[in-house]
């Protein structure tokens, strides 16, 4: 587990500070793979640094395990760093190793015999798909692949704690598919796993649970399945947004969100029979999220009839619905 408290990091010049994380808390359990989502200068690249022990924090605590590694000694943090792996967003590999030396360097900063940990950096290899790679150099390997020995190397160590930087942003489609059902099979209990990214789908595809990250803060935080469960939410526009559409319908605009089995249920065919009216959908989107799907529809409510009254209905069918309005969309 890492436990992160009122997390602070300050750059300092003579002439201002700026404050990189404002306050950030996090708890993650180990078992579970935790989102971090922003936009550039959010203050992502900082807090993967400061969770590494790469930068020292300004102020808060980062608990592993148990063990505060802001106020660690010098020789304990460097013990306990080595229970932290770490994937760089372009693999960081060392272009004069090979790749199985590449695997190996965490070992051998530890001190463990060269024997033994050649042995394991080919396990890890093997474990990542790249077991005839082990005898070649970084140069001659894909950006996937070296990003799959930058995992390998990651592990060396058996790690507490797993953070992924950026772990797909310069791959294509297909590599990045691959990389995503590697990091999904890296699960396992005593791990938790974190992954800082700006892609959306990453999120979708892998998280438990996710944070959104704005100006060094977290403003939203929580369970996936939480946190798309309700319109309002930033999280939930941002997974179940629905994509740009035209609208040639005239009416009001009502937005109806469902989940699990009632997501498969003709919820917009039951609510025209109770109004009398027929309802058109103009927009949506479906999406399966840790093991749950979730539907997100726009609707087009006819001139002359009630569009609160139709909201009041879909909610009594345990969906949330709102207006667009009330959403920030533009209804006109």
């Amino acid at each position: 587990m890492i436990t992160v408290v009122d997390l602070v990091k300050e750059y300092r010049s003579k002439r201002r500070t700026v404050r990189a994380l404002d306050g950030v808390s996090l708890t993650v359990p180990a078992g579970r793979i935790h989102g971090i989502i922003g936009h550039s200068g959010a203050g992502k690249s900082t807090l993967v640094r400061c969770l590494a022990m790469l930068e020292k924090p300004t102020s808060g605590s980062i608990v592993i395990q148990d063990k505060d590694m802001t106020t660690a000694t010098a020789i304990n943090l460097r013990r306990a760093r080595r229970r932290i792996g770490l994937v760089f967003q372009h693999g960081n590999l060392f272009d004069s190793r090979t790749v199985v030396h590449n695997v190996a360097y965490p070992l051998e900063i530890a001190g463990v015999p060269r024997a033994e940990r050649v042995a394991r950096a080919r396990e890890l290899l093997a474990l990542v798909g790249l077991a005839d790679a082990a005898d070649i150099y970084p140069s001659q390997l894909s950006g996937g692949m070296q990003q799959r020995v930058g995992i390998a190397r990651a592990l060396a160590v058996d790690p507490d704690v797993l953070l992924f930087d950026e772990p797909t942003s310069a791959l294509d489609p297909r590599t990045t598919g691959e990389i995503l059902e590697l990091i999904t099979s890296l699960r396992r209990p005593d791990l938790a796993v974190i992954v800082i990214t700006h892609e959306m789908h990453v999120v979708k595809e892998i998280c438990d649970s996710v944070s959104l990250l704005e100006h060094g803060r977290i403003v939203e935080s929580g369970p996936l399945t939480d946190v798309v469960s309700t319109l309002d939410g930033r999280l939930s526009q941002m997974l179940l947004g629905i994509p740009p559409h035209e609208n040639d319908l005239e009416g009001t605009l009502v937005d109806v969100l469902s989940r699990g089995s009632q997501a498969n249920q003709p919820l917009i065919a039951a609510t025209s029979r109770l109004i009398g009216a027929e309802l058109a959908i103009v927009g949506g989107s479906v999406e399966h999220l840790a093991g749950t799907t979730f539907s997100h529809l726009r609707i087009a409510v006819p001139r002359g009839v009630d569009a609160r009254l139709v909201v009041e209905k879909f909610k009594e069918q345990g969906a949330d619905a709102a207006l667009t309005s009330e959403l920030g969309v533009d209804d006109a």
